[in-house]
């Protein structure tokens, strides 16, 4: 017989969290795009989460400009490493004050690219082998939803 626990992580945990791991930085085709400050948002309705990251643009021509990037992913988990990873992330909006439209293309894909390579590695959450519930965590995780701004880990207890 199967019994389903719930634990649930605040809006405000994978904040900190996800601090914690900016300032992130990368130099791609003569232009430096610097992301830090993230804001998370947990998306309603699935897995998704959102981050509002501020970013700051440096070209080898001396142009320096700054905005704010919305990029949407998938929360993923590895059991064994027994962490959350943010995966598949897509740009929902992007404005960069004072950024011509030659360097907005190289910017959007360098924003990308940090996504998709250095977000994927660095995990957002990590359970603690140390608390019993997330040790039941580790081995029987059996979905991730958000549900009233909290992700919500269901798992399967034998």
């Amino acid at each position: 017989m199967a019994f389903i626990y719930t634990l649930e992580l605040s809006e405000a945990k994978l904040q900190k969290k996800v601090s914690a791991m900016m300032t992130m930085e990368k130099n791609k085709y003569f232009v430096t795009v610097v992301l830090s400050e993230p804001e998370v948002e947990l998306i309603e309705g699935g897995s998704e989460i959102g981050l509002y990251v501020h970013i700051e643009v440096r070209t080898v021509k001396g142009i320096s400009a700054s905005g704010r990037v919305k990029l949407t992913g998938t929360l993923s988990y590895q059991a064994n490493t027994s962490e959350f990873f943010f995966k598949n992330p897509t740009i929902e909006s992007l404005t960069i004050s004072r950024l011509s439209g030659k360097y907005l293309v190289s910017v959007k894909k360098i924003i990308q690219l940090i996504a998709r390579k250095m977000l994927a590695v660095r995990p957002i959450y990590k359970l603690k082998d140390d608390k019993v519930k997330h040790k039941v965590a580790k081995s029987m995780l059996q979905s991730i939803s958000v549900n009233n701004k909290k992700l919500l880990l269901e798992l399967k207890v034998l």
